[in-house]
C-alpha cells in the first residue's frame, strides 16, 4: 500500500506540467463553438486502491484489497443541473467482493457549489453490478433523495485565508431511502431510511484540504455495518480542466467508541485515489 501512494504522489507531480489552467478543451485549442468551449460535459478519470476488512456472517475475515479504474461523466445542460454518473472496473478479479459494493454510481439534482445555496436531488451509490444479479429497481428504491446547504465560515479579509482558495465550508445534509438492506447488503431490511449529517472541508492554501463528516441515524437499526459514524479525507482538488487530482477518503465503517464496531477499520482501510480531470 505505502508504495503505491509513494508511486501516485510521483505520478501526480509529473503530470502538473504547466501552470496555465483551463475550464474545457474549447479553451485550451481556443475552440469556442456548441461542441467544446461551454463545459457542459465534464469528468474524471484515473486510478484507485483500497482495502476493506470485513466478517461475512458464519465465515473468517477477509481482507479484500480493491484495485480500480475510475471514469466519470457529469453533464450539465443548464445552470446547477447535473446528471452524474461514475463506472469502477476492477483490475484485480476477486471472489470474495462485498456483495455492497457497486461498480457504477448515478446522480441527478442541482448542484449548486456557492455559499448560502441549497442543492438537492437523487443519489445511488449501488450496489450497481454489471452481472446478473443486479436488480436495478430493487437498488433504485435503496437510493436517496437529498438536500444540503453550503456555509462559508470565512470573510475575504479573515486571517485564515492564506490566498483566494482558503475557506472553510460546512455543509449540513439530510438523506431519505425508501428501502434499505439487512446486514448482508442483499434482502430487504426495512423501509424509511433517513440520515442527517454534516461536513466541513478546510480549504487551506493552493488547493490543499482536509475534511471530515458525521452521521446521525434516527432509526438506530437502518444503521448498516459500512454506514459510518464519521468519515475524514484530505488531498489535492484542482477543478480546472486537464490537472491531475491526488486524495485519501476513508468513507465507510466509522465509528464513535460509544458505538458498537461492526467492521474491521482503520487508517489503513480508507481509500487512495489519483484522477485526471477533462472537460470539454
Amino acid at each position: 500500500m505505502k508504495k503505491i501512494f509513494f508511486t501516485l504522489i510521483v505520478l501526480v507531480n509529473l503530470t502538473q506540467v504547466t501552470a496555465q489552467e483551463y475550464d474545457n478543451l474549447g479553451q485550451k485549442l481556443r475552440i469556442h463553438n456548441a461542441i467544446m468551449g461551454k463545459s457542459i460535459i465534464k469528468g474524471q478519470t484515473g486510478i484507485g486502491i483500497t482495502q476493506i476488512t470485513y466478517q461475512p456472517v458464519d465465515a473468517k475475515r477477509i481482507d479484500f484489497t480493491r484495485l480500480y479504474t475510475n471514469l466519470a461523466f457529469d453533464i450539465n445542460p443548464k445552470e446547477h443541473f447535473h446528471v452524474k454518473t461514475q463506472f469502477f472496473i476492477d483490475m484485480i478479479k476477486n471472489e470474495d467482493t462485498p456483495p455492497w459494493l457497486s461498480n457504477m454510481y448515478y446522480q441527478i439534482g442541482w448542484y449548486n457549489w456557492q455559499n448560502q445555496t441549497f442543492s438537492y436531488g437523487y443519489e445511488n451509490y449501488g450496489p450497481n453490478q454489471f452481472n446478473a444479479k443486479t436488480d436495478w429497481f430493487t437498488n433504485f428504491k435503496r437510493g436517496f433523495l437529498f438536500t444540503s446547504y453550503n456555509i462559508d465560515l470565512l470573510s475575504d479579509d479573515s486571517s485564515l485565508k492564506f490566498d483566494e482558495t482558503s475557506q472553510i465550508r460546512i455543509t449540513p445534509t439530510i438523506r431519505y431511502s425508501y428501502e434499505y438492506p439487512e446486514a448482508k447488503g442483499v434482502a430487504k431490511g426495512g423501509n424509511h431510511k433517513v440520515v442527517a449529517g454534516s461536513s466541513i472541508r478546510w480549504s487551506i492554501a493552493q488547493k490543499f484540504y482536509i475534511e471530515g463528516a458525521a452521521y446521525y441515524y434516527p432509526k438506530k437499526e437502518s444503521q448498516l455495518p459500512w454506514d459510518p459514524d464519521f468519515t475524514y479525507g484530505f488531498g489535492y482538488f484542482n477543478w480546472h480542466a486537464f490537472k491531475m487530482n491526488i486524495s485519501y477518503g476513508n468513507w465507510i465503517a466509522n465509528r464513535f467508541p460509544w458505538n458498537k464496531k461492526e467492521m474491521e477499520h482503520h487508517f489503513t482501510n480508507g481509500e487512495f485515489q489519483v484522477m485526471f480531470v477533462w472537460a470539454l
